[in-house]
């Protein structure tokens, strides 16, 4: 008689918190994965009534976006602390290479004043709004459902305090170089008191009292980021080599690189909430995706009419033909997930 078969139960896999992938899992959905605490009916560990709770409950949670699985979203580039780092150090050094090359070259020395004008009522002023943008991105990143998002939104955040550096290292280069003029330090009037830059200011400033999550990734990541980027940096790289200053537009095309990177993870999320195949509630979140950038369209479009006069003054292009080119890529990146700038 054969001794009984013994029957070995199958325990649970190393990486079951992923579910059944079917695979294993990528070193990002590793050190990414269900890293949000904040999550549950509880969001932080103190008592229900505490602000910090009320306010996750009242602004993420309730929030009108409908997702089964938010785990379900993947950043298509991927990006983890380790790459991340890696990447931008090869950026920095890159960067820094052109500093001191133009800098032993005398580039700001011999900047005509039409030059100077120009980077002084566009570039420097612009550390402001990357500013402003650090903040948006800071709580898209605080109040995100899922890490898979908020892991992307810290890295964007990363991207504009890098962008704040940079403008303000060539306000100070400037400065240095031209003492006579007001690098450095007439950076603020020019944003508070330009016409230009107030619309542009305006809806940064709308977008920073947006509170609900949903609403807040509309009018930062639809709106105010695509925008400010597409303008200030997609568009003013090509101005900025007839403006005179070449250093500042490779400088400019560097950080615009940051910015696609935002606009890919940006146009994922929108897919995932807009598909069919990827979440149930596709068209309810496509109506009020559409229904909130209905609201912010039109401070979208005066904002970017604003920031094309500017960036216009170096006269390489007119205002118009600035507009239009960033208002095409803007309708581009939405059109992909089935949202309109032009009134639904």
């Amino acid at each position: 008689m054969s001794a009984p078969r013994t029957v070995r139960r199958r325990g649970l896999k190393t990486w079951s918190a992923l579910g059944n992938l079917g695979r294993r899992p990528t070193e990002y959905e590793i050190v990414t994965h269900n890293l949000n605490h904040t999550t549950g009916p509880v969001p932080l560990e103190m008592g229900p009534e505490v602000h910090g709770n009320r306010w996750l409950i009242e602004h993420r949670d309730n929030t009108e976006l409908s997702v089964a699985d938010w785990d379900g979203f993947r950043d298509p580039d991927a990006v983890t602390y380790g790459s991340y780092v890696a990447m931008q150090d090869d950026q920095e050094t890159y960067v820094e290479g052109l500093l001191e090359q133009f800098d032993s070259d005398g580039h700001d020395i011999a900047m005509g004043s039409s030059t100077l004008d120009y980077l002084a009522t566009v570039l420097t002023p612009s550390r402001y709004l990357a500013h402003g943008q650090q903040m948006l991105s800071a709580y898209v990143q605080q109040l995100a459902p899922t890490s898979y998002v908020a892991t992307a939104a810290a890295f964007q955040t990363a991207d504009q305090l890098r962008r704040v550096q940079l403008v303000s290292y060539r306000s100070t280069q400037l400065a240095r170089t031209h003492p006579d003029l007001t690098f450095g330090t007439g950076e603020r009037a020019i944003w508070e008191q330009h016409p230009d830059w107030t619309t542009v200011r305006e809806a940064l400033e709308h977008a920073l009292v947006e509170f609900d999550w949903d609403r807040t990734l509309v009018a930062t990541q639809l709106v105010v980021k695509p925008v400010a980027d597409l303008v200030f940096l997609d568009e003013l790289g090509r101005e900025l080599v007839a403006a005179g200053s070449p250093l500042d537009a490779l400088i400019v095309e560097n950080l615009a690189r940051d910015a696609r990177r935002s606009r890919n993870w940006t146009g994922a999320l929108l897919r995932f909430l807009t598909d069919p195949q990827d979440c149930d509630a596709s068209a309810a979140n496509t109506a009020v995706l559409q229904a909130v950038l209905d609201d912010w369209a039109p401070r979208g479009h005066a904002a970017l009419d604003a920031a094309a006069r500017l960036v216009a003054t170096a006269g390489a292009r007119t205002a118009a033909e600035i507009a239009e080119s960033a208002r095409t890529s803007w309708r581009a990146f939405l059109a992909t997930a089935g949202l309109s700038i032009d009134g639904g």
